[in-house]
């Protein structure tokens, strides 16, 4: 009798502790929002207006130690990248990451006819973000 108490209590014991092990407060997948610091004054919801002469913008992420670009759109086209890029150039802007926390965006004064976006994707971890720059034509 005293063996079938022990093994209902063993029993009991183990069933306790995988339902208490396998509860978390976190969910998978329940990053931090990525929080940033930049010297740019007019920024909408990360949405950057570029004046036409073009401009230099520094953006740090404050609570990830590193981030890296995942995603590039120019003017609605999405362009390959390689995750490992730490500088992209291109015709009319480039993008560097500095001290693994750090981009800063140059964008070119816009001669053209035309209006022009840029959009970076950015990933930390789990958690995503992106900013939108936009300038207008001549």
């Amino acid at each position: 009798m005293k063996t079938g108490n022990l093994f209902k209590i063993l029993l009991l014991i183990i069933f306790a502790t995988t339902f208490v092990a396998c509860e978390s407060e976190e969910k998978d997948g329940d990053w931090e929002a990525m929080k940033w610091e930049t010297n740019v004054s007019n920024i909408n919801k990360n949405k950057i207006e570029v004046p036409n002469e073009g401009g230099v913008y520094v953006i740090k992420c404050t609570n990830y130690k590193s981030f890296w670009i995942n995603a590039l759109s120019e003017n609605g086209e999405s362009l390959p990248i390689d995750n490992e890029d730490e500088k992209i150039e291109r015709e009319w802007y480039s993008i560097k990451i500095n001290d693994g926390n750090t981009m800063t965006v140059s964008i070119l004064s816009n001669s053209s006819d035309d209006n022009r976006t840029l959009k970076i994707g950015i990933q930390a971890e789990n958690a995503f973000d992106s900013f939108l720059f936009e300038q207008n034509k001549n």
